[in-house]
């Protein structure tokens, strides 16, 4: 979690009510709830690379290193511009908020690394996270057309559930034709596997206790 991240939690009671119940889950299971998690993570990280037949592809951002995209967001970068190469008819949605936005600043790095029409691409600057991401973006392009998420392989996981939470037929697009093992990864994908039992158990929670003001944060 960075320090954008814990700000949110620390100020946010929703954010803070959801981690406090995925914190007790990890406890009352013995850590189960985390492997099962991470083991999912895994299932997606190692899927086969398939190229959509989308409308739109939707490009999550990543947080910039020093206002320009991070290694992790130029292979989305770049692995999203050889899809509209390939593909005349297809646009991208660069998503990621901030100042300067992830989005933007991906904008910037297509201009100045591919050939790609800026009139191409859209841009979503106004979320925070990954799953305002997906639903700022679905309020951008809608839910009937054919979409696909674009992402790192070990961001995979978490994107279906959050797509699926969404109501996104969205399929997924990793960024990398195959995954370079290492230590990074294996703490990135831990990462993810937190990430994936907060947002699990924060909606079991929600709806098991019919904690409306969480719920709304889901929609």
């Amino acid at each position: 979690m960075n320090d954008r991240s814990f700000r949110r939690l620390i100020k946010d009671p929703a954010l803070f009510e959801s981690f406090i119940v995925s914190v007790l889950l990890l406890v009352l299971s013995a850590g189960a709830s985390l492997l099962l998690a991470w083991l999912w993570v895994w299932r997606h990280a190692l899927a086969r690379s398939r190229i959509p037949a989308s409308e739109f592809v939707l490009v999550c951002g990543h947080q910039l290193e020093q206002g320009q995209p991070s290694p992790d967001y130029v292979a989305r970068l770049k692995r999203a511009a050889e899809l509209a190469e390939a593909n005349p008819d297809l646009n991208l949605v660069l998503l990621g908020g901030g100042e300067p936005s992830e989005a933007r600043a991906g904008l910037a790095w297509l201009q100045a690394h591919t050939g790609l029409d800026p009139s191409r691409v859209l841009l979503e600057e106004d979320s925070t996270d990954s799953f305002e991401n997906l639903r700022f973006a679905r309020d951008l392009v809608g839910t009937e057309r054919s979409l696909a998420l674009l992402s790192s392989r070990y961001h995979l996981g978490r994107l279906r559930i959050f797509s699926s939470q969404l109501g996104l037929d969205a399929a997924l697009v990793p960024a990398e034709s195959r995954l370079d093992p290492g230590l990074r990864l294996l703490g990135v994908t831990f990462q993810e596997a937190a990430y994936v039992c907060w947002f699990v158990s924060g909606l079991v929670w929600a709806r098991l206790a019919r904690r409306q003001h969480l719920l709304a944060r889901l929609r």
